[in-house]
């Protein structure tokens, strides 16, 4: 960090929830004593957060202060940051992230105007969403092709964190050297139609016959379906997640960069939303997750040991999963 404050502009929060990780990562490894202090700047206590987490320790710890959704800063916590900005002996390192475009964009731009370092991360358009996939595979040394570029787009859709994931989840577990559309469309086949957000849909609508149904008809086109199904899930649940902490008032265009779903599904996942209770999302998420490792690994008895699911036991396990989540909606 050539500045002590540092802006991480554009509103991607996937990208800035990356550079967010990438900078607090090296910073420890040149300071591996530096406290991580985290100020929720949409909070009505930022403020109080900020003014603590700047301040010095009692002995003299050094500290990172990340001020997250600085576009929602009061005053107070507005004018603190453009001082400290403006204060040349300042040492105090800060990372400042955007998350939202609407909302202070006059303090944003002063900041940006500012001796500030600002990194701009925005949503990739056109090429660049297939520049992106084709550089999470080369994280993994992985070669994909142009149309397999394609056809992973077409089954997840172009939110950035889910395609992360979908690159990972593929770079595991496809064999060879390039994966080409072929192994997309196998591995995805689920999720374009039935067997994936169909599934999905009903069981956070808790629509438990219309799941299972579902659920048993994807398997019957594909017993290995199941961690699509399972991705398709979490994908939805983040998305839920998204909606149900935006804030009050937030344009359905603005809501749906920021869930990762399509403007005209805005109104029907705030439907869904309002059945779920924060207490029951979390159960779900632990659910799904146990699922994804037991469908992948095996599930681990109460020896410790690791058992490799028959496929009987794993469409039990998935239909055990897609009914606890269903019948967890409106509790």
């Amino acid at each position: 960090m050539s500045s002590p404050v540092v802006l991480i502009a554009g509103g991607e929060e996937f990208l800035a929830d990356r550079e967010v990780l990438r900078i607090v990562r090296a910073t420890k490894a040149a300071d591996p004593e530096i406290e991580r202090r985290d100020v929720d700047a949409d909070s009505d206590a930022g403020f109080a957060q900020f003014v603590d987490a700047s301040s010095p320790g009692l002995f003299g710890e050094s500290a990172l202060v990340v001020v997250d959704a600085i576009e929602c800063a009061s005053d107070a916590l507005q004018q603190a940051v453009l001082t400290m900005i403006g204060d040349e002996t300042n040492t105090t390192r800060v990372l400042l992230v955007q998350r939202g475009l609407v909302k202070g964009r006059g303090f944003v731009d002063k900041i940006k105007k500012s001796s500030a370092t600002t990194l701009t991360f925005e949503k990739p358009k056109g090429k660049a969403f297939d520049d992106f996939i084709v550089s999470e595979f080369k994280h993994f040394k992985r070669k994909v092709s142009a149309d397999a570029v394609g056809q992973l787009r077409r089954a997840v859709g172009d939110d950035l964190r889910a395609l992360a994931a979908a690159v990972s989840q593929l770079s595991s577990d496809i064999d060879g050297d390039t994966i080409n559309a072929d192994d997309v469309e196998k591995y995805y086949e689920g999720m374009a139609g039935v067997s994936g957000f169909s599934i999905s849909d009903a069981m956070f609508e808790g629509r438990v016959t219309a799941a299972i149904t579902a659920l048993r008809w994807a398997i019957e086109r594909d017993p290995n379906v199941g961690p699509m199904v399972i991705a398709t899930a979490a994908n939805a649940l983040r998305g839920l997640v998204a909606v149900q902490g935006a804030p009050s008032g937030i344009q359905e265009a603005e809501l749906a960069r920021i869930a990762g779903i399509p403007p005209w599904k805005v109104r029907s996942v705030r439907d869904t939303v309002r059945k779920w209770r924060p207490a029951s999302m979390a159960d779900a998420a632990l659910l799904l997750t146990r699922a994804d490792a037991a469908l992948k690994g095996g599930e681990i008895d109460e020896l410790g040991r690791i058992e490799v699911l028959e496929p009987i036991q794993r469409q039990a396990l998935l239909e055990r999963t897609v009914v606890s989540i269903a019948r967890s909606s409106g509790r």
